[in-house]
Formats: C-alpha cells, structure tokens, sequence
C-alpha cells in the first residue's frame, strides 16, 4: 500500500511538471524584462505588453528588455535599408 502512494505522488508531481510547460504564453507576457539578481545571475521578468511598457518599468542601467524567449521564432529576420 506504501508503494502505491509514493508512485501515485510521482506521477502526480511528473504529470504537473508536464502540464506546467504546456502552458501557452499570454498576450501580455510579450516583452522580458531582463534583471541582473548579482553574481552573473538574470531573471526575465516576462509581464508586458509592450516595448514601451517593458522600457518604461526598467530601474537600473543594467536591465534590458527582449521578446519572451518561449514564444520561439515568428518567421524570418527583417533586414532594413
């Protein structure tokens, strides 16, 4: 009987990781807030909109902001003259 809940706790807590990454990013995840924590350590704040909006909520000189690394390529580069 011990077996059986242990097995069923690992399943439940595998079937919940997988769930987890299946979820799709949301409209207003567009833009990362790129945040340095210290000691080479970054955190993406991924909760906007908008450039603008990402820009505008940047506290120090080292944050920068880039498209949500989870939403993969939309199509080929665009090359400006």
């Amino acid at each position: 009987m011990k077996n059986f809940v242990v097995i069923g706790a690992m399943a439940a807590t595998l079937l919940t990781a997988i769930a987890a990454e299946a979820r799709p990013v949301r409209p207003y995840e567009r833009w990362c807030l790129n945040v340095s924590e210290g000691r080479g350590g970054d955190v993406f704040r991924c909760q906007y909109a908008t450039y603008g909006q990402c820009m505008a909520s940047r506290t120090a000189n080292g944050e920068w902001c880039m498209l949500n690394p989870e939403l993969g390529s939309e199509g080929p580069p665009r090359y400006y003259r």
